[in-house]
């Protein structure tokens, strides 16, 4: 079973009154494959903006929710029933990271919003549990940087979802901040 990524349907118009049920959800809302869960993860925008992580068309995690906060924003998912586990926001505090992460099993789903500044976290230990997720850009990942991350233990390498743009001081849209960076798409049931 493959990923489908950054589907090919139009997006909607979020602000138009003939969506108001998506405004408090997803939006862009998506439809997906038989046996797939859609997916929708935006970083923070320098450290004004903050995250937002969908699955199925669902909030998980936002600023609205008052769920999210600066480093990083994880959701986990029952991969077989499309369950949300656990969502934490882990910001200078990498012993209860390691811990959260030690708790994913096969069949986890694992969504990831960076915010501000996702290195603090990263301990080498950490980054190898990411890349065992399927991270590919795990060990780029620097101070200040937009990273988006879907990932599981057993999914196809080309499944996995991923964005990062690097904090450069020459191209940063937000002074000493890159932009957001976000991800959508279609992830396999775990079945």
């Amino acid at each position: 079973m493959k990923c489908v990524q950054d589907i090919d349907v139009p997006a909607p118009d979020c602000s138009s009154p003939a969506l108001f049920e998506f405004r408090s959800g997803c939006c862009p809302r998506q439809e997906c494959p038989a046996n797939h869960f859609p997916v929708f993860v935006r970083s923070g925008a320098a450290n004004m903006v903050g995250p937002k992580i969908c699955f199925n068309n669902q909030i998980a995690m936002s600023v609205g929710k008052d769920n999210v906060g600066i480093g990083l924003n994880i959701v986990l998912v029952n991969g077989e029933t499309g369950e949300i586990s656990k969502s934490k926001n882990f910001n200078n505090n990498t012993a209860e990271l390691l811990d959260f992460l030690k708790t994913v099993v096969k069949g986890d789903l694992v969504l990831l919003a960076s915010y501000e500044d996702p290195a603090a976290e990263l301990t080498d230990e950490i980054r190898e549990i990411f890349a065992e997720l399927g991270s590919s850009v795990i060990h780029s990942v620097k101070y200040r940087d937009s990273w988006v991350f879907a990932g599981a233990t057993g999914l196809e390498k080309e499944c996995l979802f991923e964005k990062l743009i690097v904090n450069d001081q020459e191209k940063n849209v937000y002074g000493d901040w890159p932009e957001m960076v976000e991800l959508s798409g279609c992830i396999p049931r775990k079945i």
